[in-house]
């Protein structure tokens, strides 16, 4: 299996957060980067650290994720992957794909982004309280002199 390092990005504090939710919830690996897009910062400023990364990994593969399509961290994290087989960039995706892809074993940066939004896909749900009375209702009509 490769190694893959992860950078999670965003406008304002996404990264950080994110960052903050997942400790409380699991163990961070070490191959995670978490690089916020601050007021104030420039495109440049931003590629700057994604480059650095990923040259202090250069044997690794890459998957950047952030917070919008088409934001800045986005945008510079698809000019650096233009062309490179060996980064992928998702974007969009929640906190429990992250936290069900720190369980998982991916070969590939490219798999494990294609898992990144599949999960994100099943995990996002509406709730619906017509679901909810439904089977609460059908569940009292089937018990008999239970408490």
């Amino acid at each position: 299996m490769n190694k893959i390092e992860v950078i999670i990005s965003g406008h304002g504090k996404f990264a950080s957060g994110v960052q903050g939710a997942l400790k409380l919830l699991t163990k961070i690996p070490k191959t995670w980067h978490f690089c916020d897009f601050k007021e104030g910062m420039s495109d440049s400023d931003l590629k700057t650290i994604f480059e650095d990364i990923i040259k202090n990994n250069s044997n690794s593969e890459c998957l950047f994720f952030t917070d919008l399509v088409g934001g800045t961290p986005y945008k510079v994290a698809a000019t650096i992957a233009y062309g490179k087989k060996k980064i992928t960039v998702v974007a969009g995706c929640n906190l429990g794909s992250l936290l069900e892809a720190i369980y998982s074993n991916f070969s590939t940066a490219n798999e494990f982004g294609e898992a990144l939004v599949e999960i994100s896909k099943k995990g996002t749900k509406k709730l619906s309280f017509n679901a909810l009375y439904n089977t609460a209702t059908s569940s009292k009509s089937n018990t008999s002199g239970g408490i």
